[in-house]
């Protein structure tokens, strides 16, 4: 899984394995340059609901009013997914619970991006670290 995080005065780049517990499924990891660029990510794939066909390509997920748009999502593999925070303070897109391991965004700024990209199929539940109460579902298929 990659991870890319840009904004207006800094980007990082982070790295990580998933594998989720129980269910055997995994991401390879994949390495890039940074980008420093402030651009907002474009999306060349739409979002899809759970009954529609999954998107593919690249899916961008705003951030807005303290949630995830959708809330639920479904990919094909090998699809970026781009969190663009359009709120006024710091949010994160995390694998969320117990012995999760998986994907963090780290922080994301006001007007900033992060993205992931999701190689294996499985079902990747996630939260805001700041704020527990958004969360999110990703459906790789």
């Amino acid at each position: 899984m990659r991870i890319t995080t840009t904004g207006s005065v800094t980007a990082a780049f982070v790295t990580f394995g998933l594998a989720l517990g129980g269910c055997g499924s995994g991401a390879t990891s994949s390495s890039s340059s940074a980008s420093t660029s402030s651009a907002a990510a474009t999306s060349s794939g739409s979002a899809a609901s759970s009954s529609a066909a999954p998107a593919s390509g690249h899916v961008t997920v705003p951030i807005s009013g303290y949630a995830f748009h959708p809330a639920k999502l479904v990919v094909a593999p090998g699809t970026k997914v781009t969190f663009t925070n359009h709120d006024q303070t710091a949010h994160t897109a995390t694998a969320a619970g117990s012995g999760a391991s998986g994907f963090d965004s780290g922080t994301i700024k006001p007007g900033a991006s992060a993205t992931v990209t999701f190689h294996k199929a499985g079902t990747y539940a996630y939260i805001c670290q700041f704020h527990a109460f958004m969360h999110g579902t990703i459906v790789v298929k």
